[in-house]
């Protein structure tokens, strides 16, 4: 058997894919760590635990709620572990991260991973967290370009340019005209040929969605639905234009980019809508935050990024 290369390369260079599968994990959903993981990840995340109350009132995992372990096929990445993040962060460095309700997602579940881990000394605020090693998280909300305005309005302090600045925008805009003129025709002009931030720009690539309809899973307009649907990678791509218009910007001014789209694509039943379990209209746009899931996977594509990027 011919051991698979590692998915990014010296100094970040990157496979363009990351292919691989998913499985159930239902061991993560015993022990006490594990219910202490999934209300930590609950309230640093959002209202997305996928889980409902029992007949015996216990609460218990919707259909999409059981833990799943992503396992790469194309290339290695290395398991992420807190002490892991931890060193591939810092000490000599801070990481930033931007992005939507979705980063947000990941954000809560760095933060209980770091939390519980040991490594994360439990005084941050809900926008930065101190690390053990000198390092530092923080997380900014930023959804369209208003959003990244209202910070860089704030000034760049905290800021040093060995850190790195994760970015990722890219659901809340539904045509290519509306991304391309709202935001990435900004971010060019602000953040690619000047420097908006003193920091290492990274992109995340965009997750795709699952909503029913004949749009290939993305978003068209708010509306109920019995449950998220399973699109095909034929169709998936063809209606992967976010990617293919921010990978293009991103390669054009050699900004690494962290490639979690494909591993997206199979998770339709990762989303809080299946199964009839929607806490809110229809939600295929957000992930579970249960140990495991996408999030983690996530937090294994940046471990495995951070080790070998150097600033």
């Amino acid at each position: 058997k011919n051991e698979l290369m590692p998915c990014f390369g010296p100094n970040g260079t990157s496979t363009s894919i990351i292919k691989g599968s998913w499985s159930l994990a239902p061991e993560l959903l015993e022990g006490a760590e594990g219910l202490e993981q999934a209300k930590c990840r609950s309230v640093g995340g959002g209202p997305k635990s996928c889980t409902m109350r029992s007949r015996g009132g216990s609460t218990v995992p919707t259909p999409s709620g059981m833990p799943r372990r992503f396992q790469s096929s194309s290339c290695a990445l290395r398991e992420a572990t807190p002490a892991g993040l931890m060193h591939a962060i810092g000490p000599s460095r801070n990481l930033h991260i931007f992005g939507d309700s979705i980063a947000q997602q990941h954000k809560g579940s760095l933060r209980c991973d770091l939390l519980h881990g040991g490594v994360m000394n439990n005084t941050g605020t809900g926008r930065t967290w101190p690390l053990q090693n000198g390092g530092r998280v923080s997380f900014y909300r930023v959804s369209t370009t208003k959003h990244l305005l209202r910070h860089l309005e704030k000034g760049t302090v905290g800021f040093e340019p060995q850190d790195v600045c994760l970015f990722n925008v890219g659901v809340h805009y539904n045509t290519p005209a509306e991304f391309q003129k709202d935001f990435l025709s900004y971010f060019e002009s602000t953040c690619l040929q000047k420097q908006c931030l003193p920091c290492r720009i990274v992109w995340r690539e965009s997750a795709h969605q699952h909503f029913p309809g004949p749009n290939g899973g993305l978003f068209t307009q708010a509306a109920k639905c019995k449950s998220c649907i399973p699109i095909s990678a034929e169709l998936a791509a063809k209606n992967n234009w976010r990617n293919e218009m921010a990978n293009k910007l991103m390669r054009k001014y050699n900004i690494p980019i962290l490639p979690i789209w494909h591993m997206t694509v199979s998770a339709h039943d990762m989303h809080p809508s299946v199964g009839g379990y929607a806490h809110s209209g229809c939600d295929c746009t957000h992930f579970c935050n249960y140990r495991a899931g996408m999030f983690e996977a996530w937090s294994t594509v940046l471990q495995s990024f951070l080790e070998v990027f150097e600033t």
